[in-house]
């Protein structure tokens, strides 16, 4: 078992998109590096979390707010919220699904990993390993990590920082047994209980039989001794990444600027990449809601006529579309949905002709739609109506429904723009072909 133990979570979400980001703007720049802010838990007002200017200044955890203000001015100061960090933990998940499975939630902020089932994949702990810590560097979170011979040793040795990756049974059982049983998922009143007859150590308790403990405490502290020794089973409830895509993200300031959005949402079009990646699945039509402070929701819809999956297409797609947006009022959170999907289209060319161009013709239809609006850009249909005016009728162009090509009807030569009205001929021609018939549509007359 490996296990990750995150203990900035909600401050590591916040400050995700300016570390994922280090290219300059007229976006504010790295807050993390320039403000103090500190993460309070609102029941008993005191810091869980905290950046480096803030420790810097001399807050610390578990100090009350009112020290931490009187020693930091500046501090900025955000409410502990537990979805925020469980929404993060599930995309941590997502993201590391693509290399290995049997992946377990510990909220609000741990994750479980069964190593067992990869090492024949990957030959041996260490490369394993080693393809994990790459993975998760991407995601800009700080971690501290151990293996264990069960979760509950594991996520011991993982929360006391020991950041260490060892197969064998024997040293990890040691390692364990040195640490205090304050370190352990027992019980304050249970703790205390033991220290009272004299049990200070892991290794003091673990000196115990079974039977013994059983007789003079209760059953959950066998059973707790038992799931930490690997002896009783330890039964985890394993993930299995969602069938739809819905992110929300919490941005760090109110923006006002419309432009000033195409940073944080880079960062939700990338986990609908990862999201589409995993399923070999393309999204044609894209949500995005911004909330607005005091003034409700604003939707705004992203196409895609081909359909894409590209975290960097949609961004292209989606800065156009924005371009023509105003806010009613400064923006502090974005909701990014997935509204239509479909499995992965082949698109077949020509072996000799090959792909002539930059981009195909639904591409072309992306870009315009997202510059000028979805029901501004029509292509043509052929009819069977003889009239030249009802010829063809226009329609709105999509990745489901390819132009119809009606081959019974005869190619005749005519223009490719006539006017609503016909106008006068004001100088001398020549017919070269012609003239043509042309009927009434006596036809369509309702007697």
């Amino acid at each position: 078992m490996v296990i990750f133990a995150l203990p900035d979570l909600q401050l590591d979400t916040l400050f995700a998109g300016h570390r994922e980001e280090s290219d300059t703007s007229s976006e504010p720049t790295s807050e993390e590096e320039t403000l103090a802010v500190a993460i309070v838990d609102g029941r008993k007002h005191e810091v869980v979390q905290a950046n480096a200017c803030a420790l810097e200044q001399g807050v610390t955890l578990g100090m009350g707010l009112g020290s931490a203000a009187a020693l930091c001015q500046d501090l900025q100061v955000h409410p502990y919220d537990n979805d925020v960090e469980t929404r993060r933990l599930h995309d941590i998940a997502q993201w590391l699904y693509m290399i290995t499975s049997d992946i377990c939630l510990c909220p609000p902020n741990g994750l479980l990993i069964k190593v067992t089932n990869m090492l024949s994949l990957y030959e041996g702990i260490g490369n394993y390993w080693a393809a994990l810590q790459a993975h998760l560097k991407h995601l800009n979170v700080q971690a501290y990590y151990s293996t264990g011979v069960s979760p509950y040793s594991a996520m011991l040795m993982a929360k006391q920082g020991r950041n260490w990756i060892e197969s064998d049974r024997k040293a990890l059982n040691d390692a364990v047994a040195r640490y205090s049983l304050t370190c352990s998922e027992l019980p304050n009143k249970q703790v205390e209980k033991l220290q009272r007859v004299g049990i200070q150590t892991i290794a003091d308790l673990l000196a115990l039989p079974l039977p013994d403990i059983a007789k003079r405490f209760d059953i959950d502290l066998v059973n707790y001794v038992g799931r930490l020794t690997g002896q009783f089973k330890h039964p985890v409830d394993f993930y299995h990444p969602p069938e739809h895509f819905c992110q929300y993200l919490e941005l760090l300031f109110d923006i006002e600027n419309i432009d000033w959005l195409q940073k944080p949402l880079r960062r939700l079009l990338n986990q609908l990449e990862v999201f589409l990646k995993l399923r070999d699945k393309v999204a044609f039509e894209l949500s995005l809601i911004l909330h607005q402070r005091d003034h409700g929701d604003k939707s705004v819809s992203f196409h895609s006529a081909q359909g894409d999956y590209l975290a960097e297409k949609w961004q292209a797609l989606s800065a156009l579309t924005l371009e023509s947006i105003k806010l009613d009022g400064p923006v502090n959170g974005l909701t990014l949905e997935i509204v239509r999907a479909d499995e992965v289209q082949v698109n077949e060319h020509d072996l000799f002709s090959g792909i002539k161009g930059s981009q195909t013709a639904l591409e072309l239809i992306s870009t315009l739609q997202a510059k000028l609006g979805q029901n501004n850009v029509t292509s043509l249909t052929l009819t069977d109506d003889p009239r030249p005016e009802f010829a063809t009728q226009p329609r709105v162009p999509t990745a489901n429904e390819k132009p119809e090509v009606n081959t019974h009807l005869p190619h005749k030569l005519r223009p490719s723009l006539l006017y609503s009205t016909p106008l006068a001929l004001e100088q001398k021609i020549t017919v070269a072909l012609g003239p043509e018939r042309i009927v009434s549509g006596w036809w369509m007359v309702t007697l």
